[in-house]
């Protein structure tokens, strides 16, 4: 089959553009030169779309205006229609032969669709033909950030100053390259001088209040801000930034009235939303914000730290019966139903229970992850959901709907055969109530310093530290407190950690992109202060928030050594509060330790204790759900174990291979010089970012925000 001429169906896209934006009747008869002069201007005052029209209509007039071609792939590039730029690109070297900047644009939608190699060999040809061409240097340099490498960066960008002193992307770039690299200096001087050479652009003066933001200066950042919306009115990132910068300065009420004049403007603007609403909150006016947030999110639903931030609202101030519930779950539950369309029982099931924490008695939620659990093999918990769910319906006789009927009838059945099952479960036999078990081991703080302002989500890292605590609240093992205002330092979060008596402690940090997160933590001793692990995760895509913060919690749970407590005993039998819920397996070893005697270790994530003070081992015999049951092997010839007293895993079977019994891990641990015990997690002591995480190494915002300059 005959392929189509490239150039008939760059013809047809044209076409259907021009149907899109048609010529009204006052350009009818304009040359191709007065519209190409126009979409300069409107260019030139980043009016993208009108641009793009305007140079659509010169290359209709004259389809071989090479220059228009050009300015037409630029425009489109910055409209972030990359593809389409280089549809538009191929027309313009067909008629603009030899032209470096057809070229470097080229390279730079390469850049954009991640074809590294493709954009290196582009600009590099470029600088062979022309080693003077500053436009080549800036796609190198872009390449230098890609790669993390700001120094190589910084180079490629001096060469191009050398070159033209008076460059303004240069001075610019050069500018916020040196202010991430602790440079204040140098980079107000690059600042000043393009300041000086470009004092009457708008962008200029936003970058320049950008960098002021940066560097804490806020008042110099709002007259800069606001010295570019008066240049340029329709300058909404100006705005943006102008509202960023208030809230900053706590002046909430100025932030309010600018978000609302973004919102008049454009309703769309999720960024006025969500600031909007934190000012709000800030005012004291949590009705107001919570209303404000619910609309953002009917425009912008994919927010996930506006979503976080509404939801820490409704659960500490919307009453459990608010009728807003329902609507406020929904997006959780079909989250919950996309994941498990994709076989993703993992996330279905955090978002299933992120639907329950909105919404307690959603019966939908409820029943589905009720489901789940029973899949994997938790009956009793399965039962628990079922009653609950129960409990909370409406009476049976009083349901009008005959399917509705039918469900609550089938699910009464239910809950009758699982009564029955589970009579003899090792619960029932001891006559323990698990789900009324205080089962917490661990107390761990969240903390997050003040850090620099943030551009995209202001209050962040407080979100994401609450965020991260409200997710630690259905693990039973774990008591997760957050700040709601920052700590100065590691003093001070470990003074208020040592105050609190937690376990550990973590002080969090956040870096935020236009399309792409990191979230890093240190985690420390609560009882030493010494650094036990360092975290680090970057998320980019969709759902981004919620998978980093999904691993992080994950993280932290695996680094948790394994321990629980004596519940009762019968001769050589003993029940501890740990099951199955938190992986357990039988064979697994446990070292009985007398009650209050196991801390946590110095510099490690782990259990010590004295060796006096361990009083035999427990091997576990049968599992339940949330309790077990194992064998006593007591130390020395005198019985000392009591109700109370704790245990600390320190081995675990292997899993099973089809036919294979199990196998006990080695994992015995050996005392030290002081006759004490220390038990360490088997994990790394580091998790950090990996090239399965980006594909790259990443350099936070800063590229985006160099990327944007022109």
């Amino acid at each position: 089959m005959k392929t189509p001429n490239k150039s008939i169906v760059l013809y047809f896209v044209l076409w259907c553009a021009l149907c899109i934006f048609p010529i009204d009747a006052q350009r009818a008869g304009t040359s191709a030169s007065q519209l190409y002069e126009r979409g300069l201007a409107a260019q030139k005052n980043e009016n993208w779309y009108a641009a793009s029209q305007l140079f659509l209509e010169a290359v209709h007039a004259n389809p071989v205006y090479g220059d228009a071609w050009y300015h037409l792939a630029a425009c489109t590039y910055q409209l972030g229609q990359y593809d389409l730029a280089l549809n538009y690109i191929a027309s313009a070297e067909k008629y603009a032969r030899n032209s470096t900047d057809v070229q470097n644009l080229r390279g730079m939608c390469y850049i954009a669709l991640g074809d590294v190699d493709a954009a290196r060999a582009v600009f590099n040809k470029v600088l062979a033909a022309y080693p003077n061409d500053v436009n080549a240097r800036f796609g190198l340099a872009e390449l230098e950030l890609m790669g993390g490498r700001i120094t190589g960066a910084e180079a490629r960008y001096a060469e191009a100053l050398q070159r033209e002193p008076s460059n303004r992307k240069a001075l610019l770039s050069l500018a916020f390259v040196s202010s991430r690299q602790g440079k204040t200096a140098d980079a107000q001087r690059y600042m000043n001088q393009a300041m000086r050479y470009y004092s009457g652009e708008a962008e200029v003066h936003y970058l320049s209040a950008t960098l002021a933001a940066m560097n804490g200066n806020l008042a110099e950042a709002e007259r800069q801000a606001r010295t570019a919306v008066e240049i340029n009115g329709s300058y909404d990132k100006a705005y943006e930034l102008l509202a960023s910068i208030l809230y900053s300065a706590k002046k909430y009420t100025d932030v309010i009235d600018v978000c609302d004049f973004r919102i008049g403007r454009d309703r769309d603007a999720k960024s006025a939303w969500y600031l909007k609403g934190l000012s709000q909150q800030r005012l004291g006016n949590t009705a107001d914000a919570i209303a404000t947030w619910t609309t953002g999110l009917s425009v912008a639903p994919l927010d996930e730290v506006m979503r976080a931030a509404l939801e820490l609202q409704i659960n500490k101030t919307v009453n459990i019966e608010d009728a807003r519930r329902p609507q406020w779950a929904a997006y959780h539950i079909k989250n919950a139903q996309e994941y498990m369309k994709r076989f993703d029982s993992v996330g279905a099931s955090y978002e299933y229970q992120r639907a329950l924490k909105v919404h307690p008695t959603n019966e939908t939620a409820r029943i589905a992850f009720a489901d789940m659990l029973e899949m994997n093999g938790l009956h009793e918990l399965y039962l628990e959901q079922l009653k609950f769910a129960k409990d909370n319906r409406e009476p049976l006789e009083s349901i009008s709907s005959e399917a509705r009927r039918i469900r609550a009838s089938r699910m009464d059945d239910t809950i009758e055969a699982y009564d029955s099952l589970l009579q003899d479960s090792l619960a029932k036999r001891w006559g323990v109530e698990p789900f009324y078990l205080d089962k917490i081991r661990w107390h761990i703080g969240v903390y997050y310093g003040q850090g620099a302002m943030q551009f995209i989500h202001a209050d962040n890292a407080m979100i994401t530290a609450e965020m991260v605590a409200d997710m630690f609240s259905g693990v039973s093992v774990t008591s997760v407190a957050a700040l709601a205002s920052p700590v100065s330092g590691f003093g001070d979060a470990y003074r208020k950690a040592r105050a609190s008596n937690q376990d550990y402690f973590v002080i969090l940090s956040i870096d935020e992109g236009e399309r792409d997160i990191v979230l890093s933590g240190t985690m420390y001793s609560g009882r030493t202060g010494a650094a036990v692990r360092e975290l680090a995760f970057y998320g980019t895509g969709n759902n981004r928030y919620t998978n980093v913060l999904r691993r992080f919690r994950s993280a932290i749970l695996e680094s948790l050594p394994i321990r629980g407590k004596i519940l009762d005993r019968s001769g050589s039998d003993i029940l501890i509060d740990v099951g199955r819920s938190e992986m357990l397996r039988n064979g697994a070893v446990f070292a009985v330790v007398r009650s209050g005697t196991v801390q946590t270790a110095d510099a490690a994530v782990g259990l010590t204790y004295l060796e006096s003070d361990n009083l035999g081992t427990l091997t576990i015999t049968q599992v339940g759900e949330e309790v077990s049951e194992g064998t006593l092997s007591k130390k020395g010839f005198y019985d000392y174990v009591n109700t109370g007293d704790e245990v600390a895993l320190i081995s675990m079977p292997k899993e099973k291979s089809v036919g294979d019994a199990a196998l006990v891990v080695d994992n015995v641990p050996s005392a030290d010089m002081r006759g004490g015990v220390t038990i360490a997690v088997e994990s790394e002591s580091t998790q950090m970012i990996t090239k399965e995480d980006s594909g790259r190494e990443r350099t936070p915002a800063l590229f985006d925000l160099i990327r944007e300059i022109y």
